[in-house]
């Protein structure tokens, strides 16, 4: 089905994000764990929040970083993997929480093509990166620690929790002239409530896990969340965000751009959370953002995106 063209939103979507998918057998052993051993449960329940997945990459993703100048970087969110194309002005690409370099890899060719040198990681706990947990906090520390090689970065293009990482990252000296972020979060409480429904955690072992989490991330959830730094951010940013997204609410990615100063909102609609970041039209819009290009007449007929208020 072709995704419908995008409109001026102002009522909220009606999608509503479900518990994270947890197997029968683990929600069971924290059931039996948490009247048994609180606390031991509560920290084996910290763990496994930090602990991202790995999906394997497509074999097109694995030949485009195939052919990309490969490094790695010792950064104090444990040591990353990237590569880069192109020799012109650096523009940073960042994938969400359990992804990785290559689903950035239809952004690519387009930056080269004008100029660019897309440099595309796969941060602490990710793809081919060294460690099995990893934090906001440390995701954000790794990209201080690229943007010393690299940076200044002539743009920053992020999906997901990509974006909330890169928002830290930009509260404490990260530079990026500009950015776009597609189908971001502007809340941390989200995640944390989808895990805690997932695991069917009662509201004692939510709480002994939360203040574990807390202590090892080094910072409360609230001080972190992308909605209260994006307050103090300058550089122009463009959110991409479907309506139906069933990962990240739509409605996060539009409180988000309402509190970036001078953020623009544009909505997809029938892309969900990852189609979203490979559709060509979004390509477009994201490279052409970065780029400065003239866009065409938002609504117009070739286009599916249009600005959502």
């Amino acid at each position: 089905m072709t995704p419908a063209p995008l409109s001026f939103a102002e009522k909220s979507t009606t999608v509503r994000v479900p518990p994270l998918a947890i197997p029968g057998w683990l929600r069971t052993l924290f059931g039996v764990g948490e009247r048994v051993l609180p606390e031991a449960t509560a920290a084996l329940a910290r763990r496994l929040f930090f602990s991202p997945p790995r999906p394997a990459r497509r074999p097109e993703q694995t030949d485009l970083l195939d052919r990309g100048e490969r490094f790695e970087l010792e950064t104090p969110g444990g040591s990353v993997v990237g590569w880069s194309w192109g020799a012109g002005e650096p523009v940073l690409l960042l994938h969400g929480w359990g992804g990785h370099a290559g689903q950035l890899a239809p952004y690519v060719a387009p930056l080269v093509e004008r100029g660019f040198r897309p440099v595309a990681l796969d941060l602490p706990a990710h793809g081919e990166a060294f460690g099995a947990q990893t934090s906001i906090r440390h995701l954000a520390a790794a990209l201080l620690q690229v943007a010393a090689r690299f940076g200044p970065f002539a743009g920053l293009i992020a999906h997901s929790f990509g974006g909330a990482a890169a928002t830290l990252a930009l509260d404490a000296g990260l530079v990026a002239r500009r950015l776009v972020f597609v189908a971001p979060p502007s809340r941390f409480e989200s995640f944390v409530t989808r895990f805690v429904a997932g695991l069917g955690l009662s509201d004692d072992l939510a709480w002994r896990f939360r203040r574990r989490a807390e202590a090892w991330v080094g910072l409360r959830f609230e001080e972190i969340e992308a909605r209260r730094l994006a307050r103090h951010q300058d550089a122009p940013l463009l959110v991409l965000h479907d309506r139906h997204d069933d990962e990240v609410l739509f409605d996060e990615g539009r409180e988000l751009a309402r509190c970036w100063p001078g953020a623009r909102l544009v909505a997809t609609a029938g892309l969900g959370h990852y189609r979203i970041l490979r559709d060509p039209d979004v390509v477009r819009a994201a490279i052409g953002f970065v780029a400065q290009e003239r866009a065409e007449p938002l609504g117009a007929p070739s286009a599916r995106l249009a600005a959502a208020g």
